[in-house]
């Protein structure tokens, strides 16, 4: 499988972003996190892209510097385990709910809730930090669309296309990330954080590790 980040400008202004500016840097969150809202309303996955949205983003004033700069991109090939169907019925929701708790955990800058949803660590990081070498911070994530698959074994892969917002811009981007599951005594967890975590805390490219699977699959 080839997954690539996908890059789109649209026009939209800062209003209602989640935060702003660099007081919504931290790492907890007093609130519990809520489901990902989109345009169709709360917990819902519309498999539309926002309104105006076109052409590539210019990216040639970003650079993948501090920590992600010796890392390959998104672009590259990153090789999973075979798909066994679709996941469906209990587990497919089951599994999608868990990616929403996990997303919104992100935006609420719930740390130790993101942490309690990956199974594997390496969950540490700042939410909302700017990137080492510089750049804008990111600042929310929506989901668009949710791909669940079977991988057999009680694992799961879901492909969700999402928008991510970022301090000091005027547009979303658009990516996919890859989201490996395992469910562990009857409930579906993260088996590692995904390309949306690294955004989350400062990397300007996603490492390839987000989009490979875990180790042993």
């Amino acid at each position: 499988m080839k997954v690539g980040a996908i890059a789109i400008v649209a026009a939209l202004a800062l209003a209602g972003c989640g935060g702003s500016g660099d007081a919504d840097e931290g790492t907890t969150a007093a609130r519990e996190p809520s489901a990902t809202t989109t345009a169709a309303g709360p917990g819902t996955v519309t498999g539309k892209l926002p309104p105006g949205a076109e052409g590539p983003v210019d990216t040639a004033g970003e650079t993948a510097e501090g920590r992600a700069a010796a890392e390959a991109s998104p672009e590259s090939e990153a090789n999973g385990p075979q798909a066994t169907g679709e996941l469906e019925g209990a587990d497919r929701s089951a599994a999608e709910a868990m990616v929403r708790s996990y997303i919104a955990a992100l935006d609420h800058r719930n740390a130790t809730r993101v942490c309690a949803l990956i199974e594997q660590g390496g969950c540490g990081g700042r939410i909302g930090s700017r990137p080492a070498g510089g750049g804008p911070a990111w600042r929310r994530t929506v989901i668009v669309e949710m791909k669940p698959e079977a991988l057999g074994d009680d694992r799961a892969r879901i492909t969700a296309t999402v928008t991510h917002r970022f301090s000091d811009r005027k547009y979303v981007s658009v990516e996919d990330d890859v989201i490996y599951l395992e469910r562990t005594g009857g409930r579906w967890l993260l088996a590692k954080p995904s390309a949306t975590f690294y955004r989350a805390v400062g990397y300007a490219q996603p490492p390839l590790r987000a989009f490979a699977p875990p180790t042993g699959w």
